[in-house]
């Protein structure tokens, strides 16, 4: 009786987590000026941290006017998975089959589906995610890569030597990830939609760099293609 109980309760627990969950903080700045529309995600997996504490802090530097928008349209949704953040857990769901936000696109799902609709309308998207290794020394990870949809080649090669003019560690830098798209993914949603798309992953899963250099990294990307597009 008292196994059952306590099964009881974290089912109950697991409802109340799966229904409030579905609530996201969209964050969006439009300027008077003519330009670009970019989103930025992140927050998808709860233990890939980085790209929301990354766009947290973007988003709280725009509402105390640290930074500007000088032209376009920029949204933040800078943690698409609250409750996998609060339990340091990849998925939406602790209790049930496991649901992956980022296999849900297309599949009308409720929280990816009001991303979808901010993606058909925008010109670039920024999607941050967290490897659990190095893609130039472990297999199977594709940590510290990024990865593009319809990005000039010039783009992502700057972005490349910015990051890896920072790192002294060989296999600690940065690459194109060329591996094929995942059904279901936001880059698979981007694809299908012709977006321009740029997948961003950091090696910090499990914490295997300091959070501040994944920060920094995200950063820096961010910087350089507001920048580049007119935005700040």
């Amino acid at each position: 009786m008292k196994i059952l109980l306590i099964f009881l309760l974290i089912f109950i627990l697991g409802v109340i987590l799966f229904f409030t969950c579905k609530d996201i903080d969209i964050y969006t700045i439009k300027s008077r000026n003519k330009g670009k529309k970019i989103l930025l995600v992140g927050g998808t997996h709860g233990n890939e941290p980085s790209g929301f504490i990354t766009l947290l802090r973007l988003q709280n530097a725009f509402k105390k006017n640290k930074i500007k928008l000088k032209s376009g349209e920029l949204t933040i949704i800078h943690n698409s998975n609250p409750c996998g953040y609060y339990l340091d857990n990849r998925h939406l769901n602790i209790v049930g089959k496991p649901i992956d936000l980022n296999r849900m696109y297309n599949k009308n799902f409720i929280i990816n589906k009001k991303i979808e609709n901010i993606v058909d309308k925008y010109d670039i998207i920024l999607d941050f995610h967290e490897g659990w290794g190095y893609i130039r020394n472990n297999d199977g990870s594709i940590g510290s890569s990024i990865q593009t949809i319809n990005i000039p080649k010039y783009l992502y090669t700057d972005i490349l030597k910015i990051l890896n003019s920072k790192i002294d560690i060989d296999y600690k830098k940065w690459n194109i990830n060329t591996r094929k798209s995942i059904e279901n993914t936001l880059r698979d949603y981007c694809l299908k939609k012709h977006k321009k798309y740029i997948l961003i992953e950091t090696t910090g899963q499990n914490n295997v760099q300091e959070l501040s250099i994944r920060v920094n990294q995200n950063l820096d990307i961010i910087n350089y293609i507001l920048t580049k597009h007119g935005l700040i």
